[in-house]
């Protein structure tokens, strides 16, 4: 099965397309890259980081933000399963301005299992 590739380019009358890890890939990363209430049609869609001051995500408790990032991969990428999330770059020596959030999943293809594994840079 073919998906739409993001971001929606139009070529010779046609938007690229995807295949299903490509597809996930870009739903998760447009999730990660979304604010809460952002989109008008789904006002929960996004995640609750961006709620967040840079100076909080160095702070925060990280268990919270992953808890929070795994949530609304959860909710809205329901073609994952088993999702894990971990934080990376997010340390005041690191000299980065944001975070690095590594996403580690499963989900369904031809009636097999694949493991899904992708890295977004937030910030």
């Amino acid at each position: 099965m073919e998906y739409l590739a993001l971001p929606l380019v139009l070529r010779d009358g046609y938007f690229d397309r995807a295949d299903l890890g490509e597809s996930i890939t870009y739903s998760v990363g447009l999730l990660l890259s979304t604010r809460q209430g952002m989109m008008k049609f789904s006002p929960g869609f996004g995640c609750n980081i961006w709620e967040k001051e840079y100076s909080d995500v160095y702070a925060a408790n990280k268990a919270e933000i992953r808890s929070g990032l795994r949530d609304a991969i959860d909710k809205y990428e329901r073609r994952l399963k088993n999702v894990s999330v971990s934080l990376q770059g997010v340390d005041e020596t690191s000299g980065m301005l944001g975070a690095v959030v590594k996403v580690s999943a499963y989900y369904e293809e031809d009636g097999q299992e694949k493991r899904f594994e992708a890295s977004y840079v937030l910030g």
